[in-house]
């Protein structure tokens, strides 16, 4: 029996039946596609995983370069169509239902193509900042060269192309019906075409397409009527659609529900989304960042609910199962989607159901998986390294030819992944940590609200170190050449972390001025009035963090840019969050500090303007510094002393745990 019954339930989408309520949500590569092979076992990954309902993500309904996602996509009846085959029976395989999302971009296809026209609503031009001023985006940073803005001239639609256009949804969704999918999708959601003739944002029209609700709804009421005609009354059809779209001007929730409540005798599922993909701050609530809060589309969800009798899907910031089930037994919706979660832990739903939470490696809403947020090739998960590479290393990976004794000194995210992965190929392993808790920087966000997601990483090392009966975990037991010596080890592994830079102005040594790890051991205290000295993640959210005690802060960052070394839909949600606390926190940028006084800190601006902000306390977030000394003083204790995680250079925890993995795999 499980604990999650609702999650675990059946549930019926018009005429079948869904094992549980755990939808794995559609998920696009973009320009950046796995090798096919990969690409196959992340979709059998996720049916084998246990996930219900699987659906394959953004399949254009034309092959046409004016309709297509840039560099990606391919109609079900493309050259495709053998993988998406593949892909099905796969699907089928491993017993979860199979759906497709059915897509057209329209403003947005092909959109660094020379010589391709767009379509849309409206005749106009269109380049990547024709909505400049709602894109979050991040200017270039110091020696990148300046982004080129192609401009194209997008073509209206009149209502012969919008009969072509209906007709490649009929022919893709009958395509989907002859080749065996269970159900379809109608991506009416983020910007994309049929989105784009719902929003007045896009909407321009002046014509009976155009202007009032019940103009803006006909085109999409067409492509939904044409569909279940040509399918039957019988096959279930899906939608994705965008409750709000955070831009001005644009969809407003009561609209969505009215349009959806009007076609819900058409349609057997809802999946409630809220954003607008290719703007960057819209784009950062459809895969949100953890500087947003969990559960963004639940409210969505509800209201739909409480509107429609079809079945109502939520999707956003669902990662562990307690907050999936109290979310269907609040009766908020029906099913969960999830996406980034099943990335991290494809096995997520099965691990659920058998009551194995804690083995349940959590995504951490880094959005590193997405080329929309890292400008180009991503590292795959950065929790999960054999995401995008799990047939690679299922092939690569062999027996270990002897048991041997591994030493890791440091009980960081980089050391325990290490430990943890030496210890499945069966190695002894002795992890070493200074200090009384596993865990290095990351025992800093125990007590912040804003980092939740790191807190559930957290607790998933810990509790995999300590449940292993081939790690021998000591505490209190710092790591030198002399003890690591004295342990004779086969291997050794070096992950003694970094340490906070220290500030080097008058004042720095005052008692209320923190660095950071130190700020957060106080952070339960009554605070005062903040000045926080560095305006990179760790600052921001601090920031964030005192924002919610309802502390006032001002960040000081020297460059034009803040949170610079996080990806760009970080930067976006950083951007909307420090928006949203505006009263509680400002942020003074290209700015240095010349020195911390008794009242607070003296300042310099771009201009040379010298000015002091009062505070009570003060906090150093001007970056980590690599243990690197301390870590090669192990070298020479084995042949091949591996040195991995922040000892290495301070960075993110992408690296730290990518690094750890494959420092105990080449065991």
């Amino acid at each position: 029996m499980t604990t999650y019954k609702n999650l675990f339930s059946p549930l019926k989408v018009g005429s079948i039946y869904l094992r549980n309520r755990v939808v794995a949500a559609p998920i696009t590569k973009y320009v950046y596609e796995q090798a096919p092979a990969e690409s196959l076992e992340i979709i059998a990954s996720k049916a084998r995983g246990g996930a219900g309902l699987v659906i394959l993500g953004s399949v254009s309904v034309n092959d046409a370069e004016a309709v297509i996602v840039e560099g990606f996509s391919s109609s079900l009846y493309g050259p495709k169509k053998s993988k998406y085959q593949e892909e099905l029976s796969i699907i089928h395989q491993y017993g979860a239902k199979a759906s497709v999302e059915l897509h057209h971009c329209g403003y947005f296809a092909g959109l660094y193509h020379s010589g391709i026209q767009p379509v849309g609503p409206t005749t106009q031009p269109i380049s990547m900042k024709t909505f400049q001023g709602y894109q979050g985006i991040m200017p270039p940073r110091k020696n990148e060269p300046p982004r080129p803005d192609v401009v194209k001239m997008a073509v209206g639609m009149d209502e012969a192309r919008m009969q072509m256009v209906i007709q490649d949804y009929v022919r893709s969704a009958l395509t989907a019906q002859e080749m065996g999918f269970d159900m379809i999708m109608l991506h009416f959601a983020h910007g994309w075409l049929p989105a784009q003739f719902l929003s007045p944002f896009f909407n321009h029209r002046t014509d009976a397409y155009g202007g009032c609700f019940e103009n803006r709804i006909r085109f999409p009421m067409m492509i939904v009527d044409a569909v279940r005609e040509a399918v039957g009354p019988d096959y279930p059809i899906d939608m994705r659609i965008a409750a709000k779209e955070y831009v001005e001007g644009g969809l407003k929730p009561e609209e969505v529900i009215e349009f959806v409540r009007r076609i819900e005798d058409k349609i057997d599922m809802i999946h409630v989304s809220s954003g607008l993909d290719k703007l960057l701050g819209p784009t950062s609530y459809i895969e949100s960042p953890s500087l947003h809060p969990h559960q963004v589309n639940v409210k969505f969800a509800e209201a739909m609910k409480q509107a429609v009798k079809i079945p109502v899907v939520t999707v956003g910031a669902i990662t562990m199962p307690d907050e999936a089930e109290e979310i269907l037994s609040g009766g908020k919706a029906d099913a969960v989607a999830i996406g980034r979660g099943l990335c991290a832990d494809p096995e997520w739903p099965n691990k659920a159901r058998e009551g194995r939470v804690y083995d349940i490696l959590p995504c951490i809403r880094c959005v590193s998986c997405y080329t929309v947020a890292t400008g180009g090739p991503t590292q795959g998960c950065a929790v999960n390294p054999r995401y995008e590479r799990e047939l690679r290393l299922t092939t690569e990976e062999r027996p270990a030819k002897k048991r041997k004794k591994v030493v890791v000194a440091g009980g960081g995210p980089a050391g325990i992944r290490a430990a943890m992965k030496a210890a499945e190929r069966g190695h002894q392993v002795i992890l070493l940590e200074k200090t009384d808790r596993l865990g290095g920087l990351l025992n800093v966000l125990n007590d912040d609200p804003v980092k939740v997601d790191m807190h559930n990483y957290l607790n998933y090392l810990v509790w995999q170190a300590t449940h292993n009966d081939n790690i021998e975990v000591r505490l209190n037991c710092e790591a030198t050449p002399e003890m690591a010596a004295s342990l004779e080890p086969d291997e050794l592994v070096v992950a003694v972390g970094s340490e906070p830079v220290k500030l080097r102005i008058p004042g720095a040594d005052r008692k209320n001025v923190w660095d950071v790890l130190e700020a957060h051991e106080h952070i339960k205290e009554d605070w005062g009035d903040t000045v926080i000295i560095g305006g990179g993640p760790s600052g921001i959210e601090l920031a964030l963090t005192l924002a919610e005690k309802g502390v006032k802060t001002t960040v000081v960052e020297m460059s034009e840019n803040i949170a610079e070394n996080g990806n760009s839909l970080y930067h976006a949600a950083a951007e909307i969050r420090l928006q949203e606390c505006a009263d509680l926190i400002q942020v003074r940028k290209e700015t240095t500090c010349d020195e911390i006084t008794d009242t607070g800190v003296r300042v310099t601006d771009k201009n040379g303007n010298s000015s002091e902000i009062p505070a009570q306390h003060i906090v150093s977030c001007v970056g980590m510094r690599a243990k690197k000394e301390l870590a090669e003083s192990f070298f020479g204790l084995v042949y091949d002393v591996k040195m991995i995680g922040d000892c290495v250079k301070a960075r993110r925890i992408n690296e730290a745990s990518h690094e750890g993995y494959f420092a105990g795999f080449g065991m």
